[in-house]
C-alpha cells in the first residue's frame, strides 16, 4: 500500500464526516468504564464509522480501537483509533478533545492524524516526511532552559492511587523548576501542541501501549522532538512516556528522577 498525504486527507475527511454525523445523537448516554472513566454514545458511534471504513478500505489490516478493542489479522499493518480522546472534557462541554488515528507497520508508527476540534486544526505526519498542521510545516519550540518551559502531564479518572501518587511526586519535583505545569487530559492535543511549539513537553507516569498517543509521538519526532520513557530510555511496548522538544529532555529526565 502507498502511504502518502492523500491517504491522510481521506482519513481526515472520514473523521470530520463521522463527527458531523454524530451530532444527530441527542443523548450522549454517559456510562462508566475503568474506575471513574467514561464512554459516551458519540465515542461508540464515531469509532464504528471509522472502523467500518478502515475495514472496507484495508480488509486485511489489524485494528486496535479504544472502545471495541483489537481486531487481529495476519498483517504487518495495524490501525490505532481513539474516536474521542478527552471524553470527560467532551461530555462536560469543555472544548479540549480530539480524534486520533495512527497506522503502524510491524509495530512502528508510520502515519498519524490528530483533529483538534476546538481549534479546527488537523495535524498530520508520515514517517520521514515531516509534521504538518493544516498542511503547513510545524516544528517544536526553541526553549532550551527548564525554567522557561511549559510541561503538560496526565492525571485522569482511570488512574489508581499508585499512579496518582506518582503524578503528585513528579509535580512536586517539577513545579519549582519550570515556568508552568498544565493538566489538559487529551494526550493527542498535548502532543500536537508540543509538536507545534505551544508547549515544551508532555509526560505520562502510567505505563500504556499508547493508543491515543501513537500519532502524537510520531508527530513530535517528525517536528524535531524526542520520545522516551520517564527514565530517558527508549520506550518499550507498554511503558511510561516523556516527550519534549529535545532541547530540555535531559534536564527534564534528571529533574523527574533526582
Amino acid at each position: 500500500m502507498e502511504i502518502n498525504f492523500i491517504l491522510t486527507e481521506k482519513i481526515t475527511e472520514l473523521i470530520k464526516n463521522a463527527y458531523a454525523d454524530s451530532k444527530t445523537i441527542q443523548n450522549k448516554n454517559i456510562q462508566n468504564k475503568e474506575l471513574n472513566d467514561i464512554v459516551t454514545d458519540v465515542d461508540v458511534f464515531m469509532e464504528k464509522k471509522i472502523v467500518d471504513a478502515i475495514k472496507e478500505w484495508f480488509p486485511s489490516h489489524s485494528i486496535l480501537a479504544e472502545e471495541c478493542g483489537q481486531i487481529k489479522k495476519e498483517s504487518e499493518y495495524e490501525w490505532l483509533i481513539d474516536p474521542i480522546d478527552g471524553t470527560i472534557n467532551f461530555a462536560a462541554g469543555i472544548p479540549l478533545f480530539s480524534t486520533t488515528v495512527a497506522l503502524r507497520k510491524n509495530g512502528e508508527t508510520i502515519l498519524g492524524i490528530i483533529y483538534d476540534y476546538n481549534q479546527n486544526d488537523v495535524y498530520t505526519c508520515i514517517k520521514g516526511q515531516g509534521a504538518y498542521c493544516n498542511g503547513k510545516p510545524i516544528s517544536v519550540s526553541g526553549t532550551t532552559q527548564l525554567k522557561d518551559s511549559i510541561i503538560s502531564f496526565c492525571m485522569t479518572s482511570h488512574y489508581n492511587e499508585k499512579h496518582i501518587q506518582k503524578v503528585l511526586n513528579v509535580e512536586s519535583k517539577l513545579a519549582p523548576k519550570v515556568r508552568g505545569l498544565r493538566l489538559i487530559v487529551s494526550s493527542a492535543i498535548e502532543l500536537a501542541w508540543c509538536a507545534s511549539g505551544k508547549i515544551d513537553g508532555v509526560l505520562n507516569v502510567k505505563p500504556s501501549v499508547g493508543l491515543s498517543s501513537a500519532a502524537g509521538k510520531l508527530l513530535v519526532q517528525e517536528a524535531g522532538g524526542k520520545v522516551t520513557n520517564l527514565s530517558g530510555k527508549p520506550r518499550e511496548n507498554i511503558d511510561t512516556m516523556l516527550v519534549t522538544n529535545g532541547k530540555i529532555h535531559t534536564d527534564l529526565v534528571n529533574a523527574i528522577n533526582n
